[in-house]
Formats: structure tokens, sequence, C-alpha cells
């Protein structure tokens, strides 16, 4: 049996939004613990809203952003089936949402 199976409950995955078995595990991008079924979890993925949030804080997509990040990021947004320029113009979207409200 695996670790997934010994903590799995029947939920909804917080990353793909399937109702199915799911396990609580820390984030990647964020100190908080997520339900993540057992394709999420193993595709090491993470909810597209907590990743753009990520690297907006960070700064500009791509050129503020390690090249080792970039390449993670660029393989969940295949993983979400979402393109580059999508996760470019929700990262810029999201910077302009934060100097507003500041």
């Amino acid at each position: 049996m695996s670790n997934f199976d010994k903590h799995a409950y029947t939920g909804k995955c917080d990353v793909c939004g399937k109702e199915t078995q799911v396990a609580d595990c820390a984030s990647t991008m964020g100190p908080v613990s997520l339900a993540y079924c057992k394709d999420c979890l193993e595709n090491e993925a993470e909810p597209y809203s907590f990743m753009t949030s990520y690297i907006a804080r960070a700064g500009e997509w791509p050129d503020d952003i390690r090249p080792e990040v970039q390449e993670w990021v660029r393989r969940l947004l295949a993983f979400h089936g979402k393109t580059e320029a999508e996760f470019s113009e929700d990262v810029s979207s999201m910077q302009k949402e934060d100097w507003e409200q500041a």
C-alpha cells in the first residue's frame, strides 16, 4: 500500500477539481496544505491560481524568474492546458490588481 493510499479519503482535488480519492499534502507554492488526487500528486501539480499568484509576487514573467522555475511553471502550464501567453496575461493582471489595491 502506497503512502497516498494510506492517507487518502474521498474528497475534491484542489488542483484539478475531481471528486475522487485525495490526500492532504504541503503545497510547494506556499505554507498551506491542499487536497491532491493521486494523478495531481504524482505530476507534482499545483492549482493554477496558486501558481499565478506565486509568480506574480516574484516578478515579471519570464524575465525575473529563474530558469529552473520557468521550466517547472511551463510543465505545470502543459498539465493545466494553459498557454504561456495566457499565463503571462494572468500574471500581469494579478500584478495590476495588487498595485490598484495598494
